[in-house]
C-alpha cells in the first residue's frame, strides 16, 4: 500500500524499441541419439502485452493515489511526464523465463529522473515454479515484478514533485 497520495496529473507512456528475442530448445532424435535444437520465436512481451502493462501501471498508480489522473496522449498537458522504454526482452523457452531491461524517464519536478531496470520473471522462483510456469504464468510475473520495481520510484517522485 502507498504512503504517497498526490493530485498531481501525470502521462505515462510506454514504448520499446522493438529489441527483443525468443530461444528454445528442444531434441530431436537422430540415428538413435538426441541432439539439442535451438528454435527461434517470434518477439516476446510484445505491443499486445506492453499495451496491457501500460493499462496495469496506470490504473495502479491511481488506484494508490499516487497520481490523481494518467493519461497516454503526448500532446495532453500533466504534471509528471513518465517515459518507460522497454530495451530489450529476451525469452528463454525451455521453461519460460523472461528478462527485459527498462529505462524509465520521468520529467515535472525541479530535475529530471532516469533509471535503469533489469528483471528477470522468475527471480523470486525456486527451481520447481520455474519448471512449472507456462508463457501466460511468465508474462503475468514478469508484468507484476516490472510493477513492484517501477511504482517506488514513481512515488518518490511524485513525493518529490508535490514537496515543491
Amino acid at each position: 500500500m502507498s504512503t504517497v497520495k498526490t493530485d498531481k496529473t501525470a502521462r505515462i507512456v510506454v514504448t520499446s524499441n522493438g529489441a527483443g528475442s525468443s530461444r528454445s530448445t528442444y531434441l530431436m532424435p537422430v540415428a538413435g541419439t538426441y541432439i539439442a535444437m535451438d528454435v527461434k520465436g517470434k518477439e516476446p512481451f510484445g505491443a499486445k502485452d506492453q499495451q496491457e502493462f501500460s493499462q496495469s501501471l496506470r490504473k495502479e498508480l491511481v488506484r494508490l493515489g499516487v497520481v490523481k489522473s494518467t493519461t497516454v496522449d503526448e500532446n495532453a498537458t500533466a504534471d509528471m511526464a513518465a517515459t518507460i522504454n522497454i530495451d530489450r526482452v529476451h525469452l528463454n523457452g525451455d521453461y519460460q523465463e523472461y528478462k527485459v531491461d527498462i529505462t524509465m524517464i520521468l520529467n515535472g519536478g525541479s530535475s529530471s529522473f532516469q533509471k535503469q531496470y533489469h528483471i528477470t520473471s522468475t527471480e523470486k522462483d525456486s527451481l520447481w515454479e520455474k519448471l512449472n510456469t507456462n508463457g501466460a504464468e511468465a508474462r503475468e510475473k514478469l508484468a507484476h515484478l516490472m510493477l513492484e520495481r517501477l511504482i517506488p520510484d514513481l512515488e518518490a517522485y511524485a513525493l518529490a514533485m508535490a514537496r515543491q
